[in-house]
């Protein structure tokens, strides 16, 4: 049982860090203040199966995928990753707005925020996230687009 866990662990680690390295063009950072915000936006079907099953993500390619990682600056200038209140909405080009559901992932020290939501072919979506890390008195908020296509 415990072994399954720890495996289970694994994968969700592992699709974390695959989303946020998917595409050296899509992954992206914010810096604000002393804090280091990554986000990445992609198709589901661009992730491994067995990693998105053992999420719990339906792989599609009319699925999209968002990715969110919060790091402090430490002195040492190394980063430490943090928990953080996080939400996120997209709007697509026709103003129809959706609320993102985020959840909590974490393995050892990594800690990242992912969510699922439909998409379509040539559909442009404005991301918008704020940022709330523990123990900050004041949110941030970052912004991006991402165009999605889902034809063959």
């Amino acid at each position: 049982m415990k072994t399954a866990r720890v495996r289970s662990m694994y994968w969700v680690a592992a699709l974390c860090l695959l989303a946020l390295l998917a595409s050296t063009v899509q992954a992206n950072s914010f810096e604000y203040e002393n804090y280091i915000f990554h986000y990445n936006a992609l198709r589901t079907d661009e992730l491994p199966a067995e990693s998105t099953q053992k999420a719990g993500i339906q792989r599609s390619r009319n699925r999209g995928m968002i990715n969110l990682a919060l790091r402090q600056k430490q002195a040492d200038g190394s980063t430490t990753a943090i928990t953080a209140a996080i939400s996120a909405s997209a709007v697509n080009l026709n103003n129809q707005y959706r609320e993102l559901s985020l959840r909590e992932m974490r393995d050892g020290d990594a800690i990242y925020y992912i969510g699922d939501f439909p998409i379509n072919n040539q559909e442009t979506l404005r991301f918008q996230i704020n940022v709330l890390p523990d123990g900050a008195s004041k949110p941030f908020k970052v912004q991006f687009e991402k165009e999605f296509f889902t034809g063959p």
